[in-house]
């Protein structure tokens, strides 16, 4: 394992750890914070629920925000990379990439700790000292530097031509560019209320079965070579099959409460736990009448949840959805629709969209973005050590 390697499994271990701690070093939710009532969620001092939106339409379901790396579009062909830095303003890396269009146009994407800034600069604007234009050379680095932020001229810069820089920053950058979801989806059947209650749950109900179906399809774990969002494919440890689908060029699976493996000596059913609990993003199916209580999943991993109510009559069903959040995801779209009810063909782009967009913003707030600035800190730090002593 490389220095960069040990770095990465240090700082970002934690993602992937399960806590189950008490619910003390939550937030709590002011009551001036709760303007929506919830008819799927018993009310929680840790849990907010989301408000409607009475300009809800179809459209909303493009506002999903796609942070593609600009460097993916590119292949990393006429892109070179610089490391910079500065007495007061700290450590920085630069990558430079020519435009295929414009000979003329440079884009520029400075990478700090604390985020990743683009600019275009053009070429025939850089200073070029006389004796380089004598010998037909092009701009210094150190004024791409200067001419992205006049605060950083006073920076040490050096070209980094090793490729293994360039592919450290572009995986710096993917970290936070989640193009892989895994989300949990919970069976609860009507009574239940306790999480040994829901999680001993071995299949559901026809409405069940018909939701699953709406949200993917059934595959067989072992030998899954496809993204497997954490289950074991080699050897059944994570039951025999789970739900997966591939939506807007992102890959997601499903952590199925009913395909997971059951355990009649747990009764905690610690293995199911294991992978629901570490999900940012839980899907509750609520199959009859009842609140569901957020805090009966004990989790520190657990942001967001969504519970979905099937509403069966004589001819169709449709689904009422409601949304809660920890206090610090802030509001984001799609909001609910008034009133949050969805016909089975709207309602699974709803959901993707709402679930990927939600995970997206939580990982970007609180204890996910500490460690991912940490990280971001570490990479940077080893680029400027190994170049700049």
């Amino acid at each position: 394992m490389n220095d960069l390697e040990k770095v990465l499994d240090e700082e970002l271990k934690n993602f992937e750890e399960f806590t189950d701690n008490s619910f003390n070093e939550w937030e709590e939710i002011s009551t001036e914070d709760e303007t929506t009532e919830s008819f799927l969620f018993t009310k929680s001092k840790y849990w907010k629920v989301e408000p409607f939106d009475e300009n809800y339409g179809i459209q909303d379901l493009e506002v999903f925000e796609d942070n593609t790396n600009f460097k993916d579009h590119f292949n990393n062909q006429g892109c070179y990379h610089l490391a910079a830095q500065h007495p007061e303003n700290g450590s920085f890396v630069f990558s430079v990439i020519e435009s295929p269009q414009n000979e003329d146009k440079l884009f520029v994407i400075c990478d700090s700790q604390e985020e990743s800034q683009m600019k275009e600069i053009s070429k025939s604007l850089l200073e070029v000292p006389f004796m380089s234009k004598l010998f037909c050379q092009g701009p210094p680095v150190s004024s791409i530097v200067k001419a992205f932020d006049e605060c950083l001229e006073e920076s040490t810069v050096v070209s980094c031509l090793n490729e293994k820089e360039g592919n450290e920053i572009l995986t710096m950058e993917n970290t936070s560019n989640i193009k892989q979801f895994k989300f949990g989806v919970i069976y609860v059947s009507e009574g239940q209320t306790q999480e040994t209650d829901f999680l001993s749950n071995q299949k559901g109900s026809s409405e069940w079965n018909e939701f699953l179906d709406l949200l993917g399809e059934h595959i067989n774990l072992l030998g899954w070579e496809g993204y497997s969002g954490g289950l074991n494919t080699k050897r059944d440890r994570s039951g025999k099959q789970s739900v997966f689908t591939k939506w807007k060029d992102f890959d997601i699976m499903l952590h199925v409460s009913t395909l997971l493996p059951y355990s009649e000596k747990d009764p905690q059913q610690l293995v199911k736990k294991k992978h629901i609990g570490n999900d940012v993003v839980v899907i509750i199916f609520i199959d009859g009448k009842g609140k569901y209580n957020p805090e009966s999943l004990k989790s520190r991993q657990n942001h967001i949840l969504i519970a979905v109510q099937p509403l069966k009559n004589e001819n169709e069903t449709k689904y009422r959805v409601e949304v809660v959040s920890k206090k610090s995801v802030p509001l984001y779209q799609p909001q609910l629709p008034v009133p949050p009810i969805f016909e089975k063909e709207e309602l699974r782009d709803f959901l993707l969209t709402k679930a990927c967009q939600g995970e997206r913003i939580a990982q970007k707030t609180g204890k996910f973005l500490e460690r991912y600035l940490r990280y971001r800190g570490a990479v940077i730090k080893k680029i400027i050590d190994r170049y700049i002593k």
